[in-house]
């Protein structure tokens, strides 16, 4: 299922609501950290927002293996993890997700472009 915001001040808070009530109601890998998921949708559609975009698309998908969150936009800018300064302001959305995640990718649409995130599950280690 996906949901489509409006690219506004809200969004951010709706994205966050949106992922967690579908986190709530999917059969999630073992591991995956459901925080890491909330906050990284709630960042990337942030980056819409301010990358001007009109729209943003949110889905997640799931199997046993792996969880991939969409985020979805049309607007014309293209994320870049960057390096910012100590005391910047901004900047770091992408950096957190380069950290939580177990991947991320770009891809370019008609117009716009789709970032997924993606989490593998999580065994936990046996020992005899």
């Amino acid at each position: 299922m996906t949901a489509r915001l409006a690219a506004d001040r809200r969004a951010p808070a709706e994205a966050r609501s949106y992922v967690a009530r579908q986190l709530g109601s999917l059969s999630l890998p073992p591991g995956v950290p459901v925080d890491d998921v909330v906050l990284i949708a709630s960042e990337l559609v942030t980056n819409s927002v301010r990358g001007g975009a009109d729209w943003v698309d949110l889905s997640v998908r799931t199997t046993p293996e792996r969880l991939d969150l969409l985020v979805e936009d049309d607007a014309d800018g293209w994320p870049v993890l960057g390096t910012p300064d100590e005391d910047a302001v901004n900047g770091r959305g992408l950096g957190i997700v380069d950290r939580l995640a177990d991947a991320w990718v770009v891809t370019a649409r008609d117009r716009g472009k789709v970032v997924t995130v993606t989490w593998l599950a999580r065994t936990a280690d046996v020992s005899p």
